[in-house]
């Protein structure tokens, strides 16, 4: 198996099917996580939200899920 890796380029690696998905879909985690107190403030239509906010912890839970469901996609050949 480390054979099969050390095999690849890196432009070989990243131009393959999962290992771009991986990309857009760390991105799209990166993104939820980092913007969760914004979208809290969104939907509760307030100026401030307290850190302990369920709708707050439940998005940057949900954008960390995403990020290591990227990671595993991207390992999987």
């Amino acid at each position: 198996m480390i054979s099969l890796l050390l095999a690849q380029t890196l432009i070989e690696r990243l131009s393959q099917a999962n290992v771009i998905i991986g990309i857009i879909l760390c991105a799209i985690g990166i993104a939820l996580a980092c913007l969760s107190r914004r979208i809290a403030c969104a939907s509760r239509k307030t100026n401030d939200v307290a850190n302990d906010d369920s709708i707050m912890i439940t998005v940057k839970v949900i954008g960390l899920i995403v990020i290591v469901v990227a990671l595993v996609v991207m390992i999987i050949q």
